[in-house]
């Protein structure tokens, strides 16, 4: 835009001169105090655009600069993440484990001391226990659990 006002200004203002013939190379120019005028206002608004132009200019740059820094911190939140997942999958094996363990342990005790256990545990966890333990001794188990609890136990046992 810039650019196309000085063209305008000091390219197409000659053409206009030679076009007025031979006359005008002998006479010297006349401006008006209103042309006058009016070129100070177009180079007023030449300077301002060009001051515009160069904040858009250092504008760009410090988008570029800041996409290049956001683009950096997704990169390190991604690998992050990453990291994080591993870190969760290695946990649930871990509990995996510990569950397994855990089952084990309480296949091999009398199902009224299981029972005592699984009423004081959630839900959650005292349904994974049963889900882990052989169906005869859940039989044996779920009798002797509070009965709010072996039903609301005995109803997601039976969502599998």
């Amino acid at each position: 835009m810039v650019r196309f006002l000085l063209i305008i200004v000091f390219f197409l203002a000659p053409i206009e001169l030679a076009g007025a013939g031979v006359e005008a190379q002998n006479n010297p120019v006349r401006a008006t105090q209103e042309e006058l005028a009016h070129g100070a206002r177009l180079r007023d608004q030449i300077t301002e655009l060009e001051v515009r132009e160069q904040i858009i200019v250092r504008r760009e740059q410090e988008l570029s600069e800041f996409e290049q820094e956001v683009k950096q911190e997704l990169k390190r939140l991604l690998a992050l993440q990453e990291e994080i997942k591993l870190a969760l999958a290695e946990l649930s094996v871990i509990e995996d484990q510990a569950y397994r363990e855990l089952i084990r342990i309480y296949s091999t005790m009398r199902p009224s001391k299981v029972a005592e256990l699984l009423n004081e545990m959630t839900d959650d966890d005292a349904l994974k226990i049963l889900r882990g333990l052989k169906s005869d001794l859940v039989a044996n188990i779920l009798p002797r659990l509070d009965q709010d609890k072996a039903v609301r136990l005995s109803r997601k046992l039976g969502l599998l």
